[in-house]
């Protein structure tokens, strides 16, 4: 039980079913620790302490690994937006099935090209960490004519991004290119200085 127990310290208050696996504990271990009350289970393979939350971006990013939190909710993860996604949205790479991402409560963005670039993790307001796409592929991607993302939204989350003194031109302008959106990012950059 020691292992399971360090695993759940270390990610507040929770364990995954691979992270027993990867560690070597037998499922007897976290099967007894469920009988005597020590851990519950809320969805198949993830185990948590009494009074632990789990963050729904969690769940989903578990039940859903080749997801990678985008767009509005990358801008909330990432602290530019004060708008809590109603509906999360995760890319997905090309021939991923959105029936069930859809029943989920998820908003499935399917990429061709440019899935894995620019990957981070961060965590969510409950400590828990998810993959998201970095700050400024984020911010260049919801310029896109394709998504047709809230000038209120996008907007204030490049002020906030040019305020915080954590400016990377570099990035940003290698994913105009990559995106075709250089001249939005011009635009939208002048306007801020």
């Amino acid at each position: 039980m020691g292992q399971v127990s360090e695993y759940i310290d270390r990610n507040k208050g929770f364990v995954t079913f691979s992270q027993v696996k990867e560690s070597g504990v037998p499922y007897r271990v976290i099967k007894k620790m469920l009988d005597e009350g020590t851990i519950e289970k809320d969805e198949p393979g993830i185990y948590r302490l009494p009074d632990a939350y789990v963050d729904e971006l969690f769940v989903l990013q578990y039940r859903y690994p080749k997801g990678v939190y985008a767009l509005e909710t990358a801008l909330w993860l990432q602290g530019l937006s004060l708008t809590v996604p109603s509906e999360p949205v995760m890319s997905f790479p090309y021939g991923t099935n959105t029936k069930l991402l859809k029943a989920a409560g998820l908003k499935p963005v399917i990429l061709r090209a440019n899935y894995d670039v620019g990957i981070v993790e961060v965590a969510t307001p409950a400590g828990q960490q998810v993959r998201v796409y970095e700050i400024e592929r984020t911010l260049v991607e919801m310029l896109r004519p394709i998504y047709k993302s809230d000038v209120q939204i996008i907007g204030p989350a490049f002020k906030a991004y040019t305020n915080s003194g954590r400016i990377d031109y570099a990035k940003l302008f290698k994913y105009a290119k990559l995106f075709k959106v250089q001249e939005k990012v011009q635009a939208y950059l002048e306007v801020l200085e």
